[in-house]
């Protein structure tokens, strides 16, 4: 899953303090607990519990189990409840340094004998641009002329937008106004600002946009180093 408002709405619902400390007791227990456990261990009453349970659910941070009764059992077992794996990342502004690390992995996984690590990391870069952009979800069924025209450069600002740029038109110019990964940008800005215009070349191939925009660099004192530009 990719971090954006999904991911604010679940801290918001691990704000509530009874609620958080039912997370926290489930994701640090070994096995699933029931409803009842949960209130023994806590203090809690067991309609509070239940209540905020069902919002972990809903939220996606609980999954609740079913055991399967024992043979020659009477009744059906309690159900018991677990913290999933969701992971949930937000900041602001908004940063993904998750997406920088699989490109390093990735690069020093594929990378040739005798290969410096740059110009591995701009071509796992690039694949991953490819790949984060084939797996934009399509948006609506408007086919009018105009529309017909504008949905490639829709689809490119919905893609930068998800990924944490917050792209700005200027012109027939796209601005991307935000780095995802600011810290680490500082730290070795040549290397970084490489591997986010081969994100960004990677984004282009993947929307079939390659020969209609090109990725331009660009000095980067404060946002992202990169305008995106028509070709040409």
């Amino acid at each position: 899953m990719e971090p954006g408002a999904d991911d604010f709405s679940a801290l918001g619902v691990l704000a509530e303090p009874q609620r958080a400390r039912i997370y926290a007791q489930l994701a640090a227990a070994t096995q699933p607990q029931t409803r009842q456990e949960v209130c023994e261990a806590l203090g809690l009453g067991r309609t509070l519990v239940a209540f905020h349970l069902d919002k972990l659910q809903r939220a996606g941070l609980v999954h609740a189990v079913r055991p399967e009764a024992a043979p020659g059992a009477r009744g059906r077992p309690p159900q018991r409840y677990a913290a999933t794996d969701r992971e949930v990342i937000a900041t602001v502004p908004p940063r993904r340094y998750e997406l920088l690390a699989q490109v390093l992995l990735r690069a020093t996984r594929e990378q040739a004998p005798g290969e410096p690590i740059h110009a591995a990391a701009v071509r796992a870069a690039r694949a991953r641009g490819v790949e984060l952009a084939q797996g934009l979800e399509p948006a609506g069924e408007d086919h009018s002329g105009t529309a017909e025209d504008a949905r490639p450069w829709e689809a490119l600002t919905r893609l930068l937008s998800r990924i944490g740029y917050q792209p700005r038109r200027d012109g027939d110019a796209l601005i991307l106004t935000n780095c995802p990964f600011q810290r680490l940008r500082v730290t070795d800005t040549e290397l970084v600002c490489s591997i986010n215009a081969a994100l960004s070349a990677g984004y282009l191939d993947g929307l079939a946009m390659n020969e209609a925009v090109t990725p331009r660099l660009r000095p980067c004192p404060v946002n992202c180093c990169i305008v995106l530009e028509p070709a040409a």
